[in-house]
């Protein structure tokens, strides 16, 4: 009796003499905040126990924390205070970051520091790029990007510039502080053979911490020949000659003819290239010397049509 009051005494003063980690605050809220400038929060941590508190780590939640820590070690009663450093540089809207505190309080060896920020741009654009996706060669495509000032400050642009795209104009005009940036794609003023690109635009604003933004923009014109179907597939057993028809149709009515054919399946005839119409119908022949498997290729066609001057068709071959 007398061993096991021993023993628990012993044990009470152990537990007794521990120490005990305490912060002044858990979170903190930066409000608004800049992505130019760091900004920084101190944690104040005591030891409020009897004992020695030791901190082993401090493991921020991403790249863009840093936590310098003056002491590691702590005697009772006394502090220091772990500095938060956030780099907002890249981000953009809310962000929520964690810092977890690591130390050998029997209670509590692991706590979790937060804080929270609103990443504001001095202009917020609506979108980063403009995607003119079938744009008809004969006809001018518009799409808007919207600024907005996160700031209060009126936004205003100095000139938006897009180098070696003609066929790019811009419009802007004022939407209450903000604005709105008018992109205009002209399909007629796209260079003969080109039916995709991806351009850059520099918009330019007065603001001077601001200077200027990309704009990307990515087209692709709406086929000048259309084909029907968009892809032959061919389904049949091996050992036999298979034909399909292909038509081709000219969108704006034009006459055009077929110059040149280059299959990608060795020999694979296509009858019908010779003629010269707005509309044409073409034979796709695959030859009986294919053996049986699963192909995928494709078949290559040369125009004259100066808005189209090379078509691809998909051509798939399924063959027991």
């Amino acid at each position: 009796m007398f061993r096991r009051l021993l023993l628990a005494c012993a044990a009470a003063t152990l537990m007794a003499q521990a120490p005990v980690i305490s912060f002044d605050k858990v979170h903190h809220d930066f409000g608004h905040i800049s992505p130019d400038r760091k900004v920084s929060a101190k944690y104040r941590v005591t030891n409020n126990g009897n004992a020695f508190l030791n901190i082993s780590q401090v493991r921020p939640s991403c790249g863009c924390t840093y936590t310098p820590l003056s002491k590691w070690s702590l005697a009772p009663g006394e502090s220091t205070e772990i500095e938060a450093i956030f780099d907002p540089r890249g981000v953009k809207g809310p962000v929520r970051k964690s810092i977890e505190v690591v130390s050998d309080d029997p209670i509590n060896p692991a706590l979790t520091l937060t804080f929270e920020a609103e990443v504001v741009l001095e202009i917020m654009p609506s979108v980063d790029s403009v995607y003119f996706h079938q744009a008809l060669k004969s006809a001018t495509s518009r799409s808007q990007v919207h600024y907005t000032s996160g700031n209060g400050e009126p936004v205003q642009i100095v000139d938006v510039k897009a180098p070696g795209a003609p066929f790019l104009t811009f419009a802007y005009r004022p939407e209450g502080k903000g604005l709105v940036l008018e992109v205009a794609f002209d399909g007629r003023k796209v260079p003969v053979g080109q039916m995709r690109g991806v351009e850059t635009a520099s918009v330019r604003f007065t603001n001077p911490r601001v200077g200027q933004m990309p704009l990307n923009i990515q087209w692709d014109l709406k086929p000048s020949i259309q084909t029907s179907p968009v892809e032959l597939v061919f389904q049949d057993a091996a050992g036999k000659e298979l034909r399909q028809k292909l038509t081709l149709k000219q969108a704006d009515g034009r006459v055009f003819r077929v110059t040149g054919a280059r299959p990608s399946i060795q020999g694979m005839r296509i009858e019908g290239v010779d003629q010269k119409a707005a509309a044409m119908d073409l034979t796709v022949i695959l030859p009986a010397t294919l053996k049986a498997g699963h192909y995928t290729e494709t078949l290559a066609l040369t125009t004259d049509d100066p808005d189209q001057p090379d078509l691809t068709i998909r051509v798939v071959a399924l063959l027991k």
